[in-house]
């Protein structure tokens, strides 16, 4: 089993100590982070020996860590960078353009998600899609995305259920409304997903276990 976290940071707006507590409790093999600043990379830094940590203090700092080795390779993408690990099972951190940015990002948007849909297209094994995509499940742009892997926290609710958590909402202290924040999945099932409250974030992290 493999337990990944995945967690949009509100641009170093989560709390440094909250958020180091809650990565000890809840445990995670692999983080993927959105929106890293450098005071929540040593944090994570503190507790993963492997990986890629790149913070930013300009919306686009990005980290994919692991316990054990991991090569992590940099994406090129148009607006923000994908970070992709393997280590048996390829793991993608992914943070797409936000369509309601002013002015709007539509076409690194597009761009961004063709340049992951080709690379999905080109590959193949066990893979896991995480971040945060800008999208629910009816965007164009998670439809793409599905075109190759699926929705694995949907598949994992639909066999228990349940409905899918939301994962981001208005304010950091408000509840969460959208459901943005996704794990996509090829070759693997999932056993267990929940989302967990990050203190100063607009998003809740999303765990997955995958196996």
């Amino acid at each position: 089993m493999l337990r990944v976290l995945t967690a949009n940071l509100y641009n170093g707006g989560a709390d440094p100590s909250a958020f180091g507590q809650l990565l000890d409790r809840v445990d995670p093999d692999v983080v993927a982070a959105q929106e890293l600043s450098s005071e929540l990379a040593d944090v994570i830094g503190a507790r993963f020996d492997h990986g890629l940590l790149a913070p930013s203090d300009d919306y686009k700092g990005m980290g994919l860590v692991s316990r054990s080795p991991l090569a992590v390779e940099r994406v090129s993408l148009p607006h923000r960078d994908a970070f992709v690990g393997s280590n048996g099972v390829t793991v993608w951190c992914v943070h797409l353009a936000n369509p309601i940015d002013r002015p709007p990002p539509i076409r690194a948007r597009r761009a961004q998600v063709r340049g992951i849909a080709d690379r999905l297209a080109s590959t193949s094994g066990p893979t896991l899609l995480v971040g945060d995509l800008n999208a629910t499940p009816s965007w164009p742009a998670y439809r793409r995305l599905r075109q190759h892997l699926d929705d694995g926290v949907a598949d994992w609710a639909r066999r228990n259920g349940r409905r899918p958590n939301r994962t981001w909402g208005l304010r950091p202290w408000w509840p969460a409304v959208l459901r943005i924040d996704h794990a996509l999945v090829r070759d693997l099932a999932v056993l267990d997903t929940f989302t967990i409250r990050v203190p100063g974030s607009d998003h809740r992290a999303l765990v997955v276990d995958v196996a």
